[in-house]
């Protein structure tokens, strides 16, 4: 079984996380980490950083194949989601839309969404059912209210099985300190961090405290719940913060306390009614107040000790961070450097020129704009004419008699528009150049990104194709279809065992005309037991085994046969039940697809015999075991009990396989003295009964034979001396019984 987890990183969610691995479930997790830690969780699990918004979700969808969805990723802050509640929808409404419609469109069986008592807003009614008014005060209550009406959207419209689990104060190891239920994590981070914490009001207000585990057991018994429906997770108990202040001092000593006013908008009391959680889920909380305070206290002691002792580590982590973040200012500042120090060589080559005389035939401040807008963006472009313009009227000062004049003689005009169209327009080109270059590089990063997500979900797929193949090849190792499929098998009789057989084949081997054998004991003849109900194939009652090579071979290598070469007269696919190193019957599929029959249907098909020859094993013991007890004292004939036993199920097997028998009734009297279980031992076939009723009157149980070949039955019977009538199938019960 699949469980994916949104959120399981976060508080409730890495619980969640642990108690379906306890059960045996493979878990995944889908998490941005906003507000969850990886180190929450210990167990195996395969973990995708992804936004329950994203596109990419429906890859892992259409890869895993989930059993169960348990939906916990949402934004949680009901203050935050007033400020900006758009944020919280987008997370809250759309997130929950995306994974709603990828559980219908990929079959997800159950799905199960995190609700809260915030929908309830400000009902003063105590206590408050799933039934009660509805006001949520905040964008987070009205998002949560929101998501329950599309659960039930996608419930009547799609078929898929959802239920709602409005939330009281959850409370317990590792929550953080943000949401509605937090006041615990914060008076225990408040305690172990030495900070004085505040009481508002009297602190005779009331909240409905529920330890985390509780909501992890009712989480988890939904995955069997048939109904979908909104459902309360609470103590429905009212518990007052001196009463959880209490708690608190029972298991540390003292605390600062400081009451302040009390806080606007606050709800007096709030307490939920968990009748019908106990009535649907079966399901009751387990921890007191003082037992869940506990657990989180001993929790956030254990977590403050790990923090202090890593604190060292974490000063090293923030050396490292400066030493970062000096590199990115260096990186920012390099340019700038690099451009002044370009200028003072324009400078100072200009002015060693003039004092040798140097006559320079190309203007060096155009070659610097130039190399500067090559290499940098506009910015240092710009920077470059600004300085190649001051340059160029210093060292014109002598034309004008003030600077005024200089600026605005043609010569200067001349050389500025120059310098400022060559730079704009390189400047322009680099900028565009490096747009591009970043867009690009922002492709590659995004197609290396979806690259790595698409080969992670195809390695992946590699890892579920070879453990299914596992799974198949591998006889010990079958799929929990196979179990309950063939659970049926579970009886002490061996005829039951084997009506039941082939029905057992045709849904797992999916095949037609299917037909059992057992072997006669002197391992000469193959008598048919038993076939499937709609066959047209006609076979003898009793194959001489030496007739077919292939059938004699099989009995003697004790393996599977196909019949790749399509031989007629022969089954497609046959199978030995080995009981004690002895054949003991066949299994043999007539009709089936030739395509169907790839190794992995014939390793299929070993895997479910090997059930069947584990049953039939089972039952032959039991049947040796009691077989003191199931004859009418030194006779072959069986008692009441079991005799009555026997023919339920060959009417069991006539109904289910259109099996046929015959029951015959002996009519000789004293058939204790004059022997006649004797003599009838000795003319019947092995897979034929003798037993009595309740009035001691004596049968005999004709296997695999119509009611027409019960009149040569009848008369090889008068050849000894034994004479006998059939009993109609209306009246075996009034008979037998």
């Amino acid at each position: 079984m699949k469980v994916l987890i949104t959120g399981g990183y976060g508080f409730i969610g890495s619980h969640v996380v642990e108690r379906f691995y306890k059960e045996g479930y493979e878990i995944y997790i889908i998490d941005n980490l906003s507000t969850g830690n990886k180190k929450n969780v210990k167990v195996k699990h395969k973990f995708y950083v992804l936004d329950i918004i994203d596109h990419k979700c429906e890859e892992i969808f259409s890869t895993v194949k989930f059993d169960v969805v348990v939906h916990l990723a949402a934004h949680i802050d009901a203050a935050a989601s007033v400020e900006k509640p758009d944020f919280d929808a987008t997370s809250n409404i759309l997130g929950l839309i995306n994974i709603l419609k990828l559980s219908s469109k990929y079959e997800v069986k159950k799905f199960i969404m995190a609700s809260s008592a915030a929908i309830y807003g400000d009902n003063e009614e105590i206590p408050l059912a799933e039934d009660s008014a509805i006001g949520p005060i905040s964008p987070y209550g009205v998002s949560k209210l929101t998501g329950e009406k599309y659960c039930e959207l996608w419930k009547n419209t799609y078929g898929l099985e959802t239920v709602c689990l409005r939330f009281s104060n959850v409370y317990g190891p590792r929550q953080s300190l943000k949401g509605e239920g937090g006041v615990v994590a914060i008076f225990m981070n408040n305690l172990f961090s030495g900070k004085e914490s505040f009481i508002y009001g009297t602190g005779e207000q009331t909240r409905d405290f529920i330890y985390v585990e509780d909501v992890v057991d009712a989480i988890y018994k939904c995955c069997d719940y048939s109904h979908s429906h909104v459902i309360n997770v609470s103590v429905d108990t009212q518990y007052s913060v001196i009463n959880l202040i209490d708690a608190i001092k029972r298991v540390h000593g003292d605390m600062n306390f400081k009451h302040e006013e009390p806080r606007k908008g606050d709800i007096l009391h709030s307490r939920l009614s968990n009748k019908r959680a106990m009535n649907e889920l079966n399901w009751s909380p387990l921890y007191t107040l003082e037992e869940g305070v506990a657990k989180t206290y001993k929790w956030y002691k254990e977590y403050f000790k790990e923090s202090n002792l890593s604190k060292g580590k974490s000063d090293n982590k923030e050396n490292k961070n400066l030493e970062k973040g000096k590199k990115k200012i260096i990186k920012k500042i390099l340019p700038y450097i690099e451009n002044i120090l370009s200028f003072m060589i324009v400078v100072f080559l200009t002015e060693y020129a003039k004092r040798k005389g140097i006559e320079i035939s190309i203007d060096i401040k155009l070659a610097y704009i130039i190399i500067i807008g090559i290499i940098y963006p506009s910015k240092q472009v710009a920077i470059s004419i600004l300085l190649s313009c001051l340059l160029f009227i210093f060292e014109n000062k002598h034309i004008g008699h003030d600077m005024i004049s200089l600026i605005y003689n043609v010569n200067t005009l001349l050389h500025f528009s120059l310098y400022i169209f060559v730079g704009t327009v390189l400047g322009y080109a680099t900028d565009n150049r490096m747009i591009e270059i970043e867009n690009k590089q922002d492709e590659i990063e995004e197609i290396k990104e979806k690259f790595n997500f698409l080969y992670e979900m195809h390695n992946e797929s590699k890892i579920v194709r070879k453990e299914l193949q596992e799974q198949i090849l591998n006889a010990e190792d079958s799929f929990g279809k196979i179990y309950k499929i063939t659970s049926t098998l579970d009886a002490l009789e061996p005829e039951k065992i084997f009506s039941e057989t082939v029905g057992v084949i045709e849904e797992i081997m999916k095949g037609e005309d299917v037909f059992i054998f057992s072997v006669a004991r002197g391992q000469e003849y193959l008598r048919l037991i038993s076939k499937s109900q709609n066959s047209n194939i006609n076979l003898p009652k009793s194959i001489k085994i030496k007739d077919y090579f292939e059938i004699e071979k099989l009995m003697h290598t004790k393996e599977i046969f196909v019949n790749r070469e399509l031989k007629e007269k022969l089954p497609m696919i046959m199978a030995p039940i080995i009981v004690k190193d002895q054949v003991i019957a066949i299994i043999a599929i007539y009709n089936m697809a030739f395509e169907a029959m790839a190794l992995y249907k014939q390793n299929l098909f070993k895997v479910v015999t090997n059930m069947i020859t584990a049953a039939l094993a089972r039952a032959y013991e039991y049947e040796q075991a009691i077989d003191d007890e199931k004859y009418v004292g030194e006779t072959f004939v069986l008692k009441y009990e079991y005799f009555n036993r026997l023919l339920q199920n060959k009417i069991f097997a006539r109904q289910k396989n259109n099996t046929e028998f015959v029951l015959l009734k002996i009519v000789e009297n004293e058939w204790r003295g004059n022997r006649i279980w004797e003599k009838l031992k000795n003319s019947i076939r092995e897979l034929d009964y003798i037993g009595v009723n309740s009035k001691d009157e004596l049968f005999l149980l004709a296997s695999n034979t119509q009611l027409e070949e019960s009149k040569i039955l009848i008369e090889r019977l008068k050849k000894i001396n034994i004479h006998a009538k059939t009993v109609e199938e209306d009246e075996y019960y009034g008979i037998v019984h």
